[in-house]
């Protein structure tokens, strides 16, 4: 008997998405955890398994097929010789009942569509769960890989002709990271070529090379798109007001400096200061949560949890992961959570409950040459902190001027969900909280 394979529901807000590759071809055994298609959401782009053995029959909807959620895309069938009668033209555009909805995916095409997978859009890495964890434990940049897998997935055999990365110190390994530097790009000044903070910091100085050429259409991709939209429709609807304040920074980097070493040692664990800042934005949200609340036309809904979403740039473009729980999260649990959520996103492996439920945003720009900036609200959420770089400013410290390392923040609010005296008690108890961290500990 023939299995469906589904469009899953990936997230609250999506109705539809795109088929961006198939990692199976027709005829191929497939079992229960094989990655069987990778689907663009409204948010990011998933991988989509398969959830019973057998052998992936007919495909319904190629490589670039846009299909509603709970479509069938695919049939699998016990024998590789099954007959199965699939729909003869129209995509299926209807949603299925409830109830039908495993971990895979829908939607229907004309018959005769293409067995095999399409290319994969440029610049997008594709690779099986094995080759990116052998490409990380052996310093290999996957995209200046050729896939030979279907529809242009890296697999392990594709490694082989791969060319080893610089060789980086642990601390500029790191702080590649933490800074979005491509490793490609890196050239070392140390001993034997090998890389350093200095290089890294130097290369994330230098612009990026451009990625067209003057005049060429660059299509957006799904996420793009639907980003864009909901930005202009928010900035459209949304009453925006912003509060700025400059705070005094000295406390909180001599706080991540002291415990940046026991976390690296005890945890393997890399802080942040964004980490200190999402603690920060918890513990504030708590003491003000209608800083929290969602307008809504018949009134203000208010929040259950303290879940904070982190702006984070990835090759697809800009995405919001979500810090469920915040508030209640130890420090440890906190800076591992935010590191998952954005290796995920940046690998293009989010789960659908990574975007869920955010009440509230924070956008870092910090590790840019960025001093200030307004965000746009992130919709529904009625507030967003956005932070600049930590730089040495004037400062009037006990009436005297010295230079102090100073961080600008701003606060976008929603003015249907809070006026300005309610924003300003929510802001400044953020800056008490930067002036004194250690409260947050506590």
């Amino acid at each position: 008997m023939a299995t469906e394979v589904i469009l899953p529901m990936l997230g609250e807000t999506m109705n539809e998405g795109t088929i961006v590759s198939w990692s199976k071809n027709e005829g191929e055994a497939v079992k229960p955890g094989d990655v069987l298609y990778s689907v663009e959401s409204d948010k990011a782009t998933l991988e989509v398994e398969a959830t019973t053995p057998g052998f992936l029959r007919k495909i319904l909807a190629p490589a670039g097929s846009t299909v509603a959620v709970l479509s069938v895309v695919a049939y699998i069938t016990a024998t590789p010789d099954e007959v199965v009668s699939a729909p003869a033209a129209q995509v299926a555009t209807a949603p299925r009942a409830a109830g039908a909805a495993p971990r895979s995916s829908e939607a229907a095409v004309p018959a005769g569509a293409p067995a095999s997978p399409a290319p994969l859009p440029s610049g997008r890495v594709v690779a099986s769960p094995r080759a990116r964890k052998a490409a990380r434990e052996r310093g290999l940049d996957l995209a200046r890989l050729a896939g030979s897998g279907p529809g242009g997935r890296i697999v392990e055999r594709d490694l082989e002709q791969a060319t080893l990365l610089p060789r980086l110190t642990p601390l500029a390994e790191r702080l590649a990271g933490d800074l979005r530097v491509d490793l490609a790009r890196l050239q070392g000044s140390g001993p034997g070529g090998r890389v350093t903070r200095r290089d890294v910091e130097a290369a994330a100085r230098r612009p990026a090379p451009p990625v067209a050429a003057p005049g060429t259409l660059t299509l957006l991709s799904r996420t793009q798109r639907i980003m864009a939209e909901r930005m202009a429709a928010s900035f459209n609807s949304a009453p925006h007001f912003y509060l700025h304040a400059e705070v005094n920074a000295r406390r909180l980097l001599a706080m991540r400096q002291e415990l940046l070493p026991m976390l690296e040692a005890d945890f393997d664990l890399r802080l942040t200061i964004s980490d200190l800042l999402v603690l920060i934005c918890a513990r504030a949200l708590a003491q003000h949560p209608q800083a929290m609340a969602q307008y809504t036309p018949e009134g203000l809904r208010a929040a259950s949890s303290v879940n904070i979403g982190l702006a984070a740039d990835t090759p697809g473009g800009l995405v919001v992961p979500v810090i469920h729980g915040a508030d209640r999260l130890p420090l440890p649990d906190l800076v591992r959570t935010r590191t998952e959520l954005i290796e995920r996103a940046r690998a293009g492996k989010s789960l659908p409950q990574d975007f869920d439920g955010g009440v509230f945003t924070l956008s870092n720009l910090g590790a840019f040459r960025v001093d200030e900036f307004d965000a746009i609200l992130n919709p529904p959420q009625a507030a967003i902190l956005a932070v600049g770089r930590i730089a040495e400013r004037a400062w009037a410290d006990n009436g005297q001027l010295a230079l102090v390392p100073t961080m600008k923040l701003s606060l976008s609010v929603d003015h249907r969900v809070l006026d300005g005296a309610s924003a300003a008690r929510f802001l400044d108890s953020i800056v008490a909280l930067v002036e004194a961290p250690a409260q947050v500990l506590v």
